[in-house]
């Protein structure tokens, strides 16, 4: 498989909103990210995807996004309701 290079601001993008995420989940009364994979992911997505979303590792697909947005009882524009820093 061929490695896409990302430009620097697409990789500041992945990271922030995997931490929008990861607040979100927080937010939403989790003790941690792997707690709400346990409880309410675990079988529409992967514990290592999930890692690589709130690590900003992978240029995750909308499918996935709106799974995750679903799992916290958000409306899917929630998930991109952040700013860059």
């Amino acid at each position: 498989m061929r490695k896409i290079k990302r430009s620097k601001e697409d990789e500041r993008w992945l990271e922030a909103i995997g931490a929008h995420i990861q607040k979100l989940i927080l937010e939403k009364g989790y003790k941690s990210p792997y707690d709400f994979w346990v409880q309410q992911v675990g079988d529409e997505v992967s514990r290592a995807a999930l890692n690589y979303v709130l690590k900003g590792r992978v240029d995750v697909k909308a499918t996935t996004l709106r799974k995750l947005a679903l799992a916290l009882g958000v409306e899917p524009k929630e998930i991109f309701n952040f700013k860059l820093r």
